[in-house]
């Protein structure tokens, strides 16, 4: 006999092994609360990850044209077309947009650029880039015909006419050709220890600064307290 109130749980049948499972014991246990909180993570995951992929898509795309130096430019180089090159860049840069090359091209640089440096306007000189009357004139100089402390971009020089290499020992004029300021120094790779310099000179005497260059007949002395 039960008592009142007492109930007796069914045994199930032996199994293989001999031993009873309890049937109010091998129910299993109910999953559809935990199925739906994984199919909420789920997607959460998802839209976040296409959110994110968006992202990093919208930002690859956004990228703008602007002047890179293509290679060294100096201080106190007048920039060439040839010394930048449009490249595209991520936004967010500060730099001259690559459609505005008229602000760059016949402008000096006010301090070095280095290759492959986005060009700023506050890294060109303001004002004109030459005063009227005036312009750049390459020479070439063998060692001695300059100061051997070298040159440097500002410097102030005479530029002097030697005398010929035919004329008379007795012959030491060296009539003044300009007075002109240094813009760019250069090593000569074609002339062990030689020197290319870029002068700003007055226009009417460039021919014959030219001239004397290339015979080798050019002389810069660095006028005293002037540049560097």
């Amino acid at each position: 006999m039960t008592s009142p109130g007492s109930r007796t749980l069914p045994m199930s049948p032996p199994g293989a092994n001999g031993h009873r499972a309890m049937s109010g014991l091998s129910t299993p246990l109910p999953t559809s609360n935990r199925s739906r909180g994984y199919v909420a993570l789920a997607a959460a995951l998802i839209v976040g990850f296409a959110v994110l992929g968006y992202w990093f898509y919208a930002q690859a795309g956004n990228k703008v044209s602007v002047l890179v130096a293509a290679r060294e430019i100096p201080a106190g180089h007048v920039i060439t077309g040839a010394d930048v090159v449009s490249e595209p860049v991520a936004g967010g840069i500060t730099a001259v947009a690559a459609d505005h090359l008229s602000e760059v091209v016949g402008h000096t640089a006010a301090v070095e650029i280095l290759p492959r440096t986005p060009v700023q306007l506050a890294m060109i000189s303001a004002g004109n880039s030459l005063p009227a009357g005036d312009v750049l004139v390459g020479v070439a100089e063998a060692p001695g015909q300059i100061p051997s402390s070298g040159l440097a971009s500002g410097d102030v020089v005479d530029v002097l006419q030697l005398p010929s290499k035919t004329a008379p020992a007795s012959s030491v004029s060296s009539p003044l050709l300009a007075t002109a300021v240094v813009f760019d120094v250069r090593s000569n790779p074609a002339v062990e220890g030689g020197t290319l310099l870029t002068l700003e000179a007055p226009k009417a005497a460039a021919y014959a600064i030219t001239t004397a260059s290339d015979a080798g007949l050019v002389a810069l002395v660095q006028q005293p307290g002037a540049g560097s």
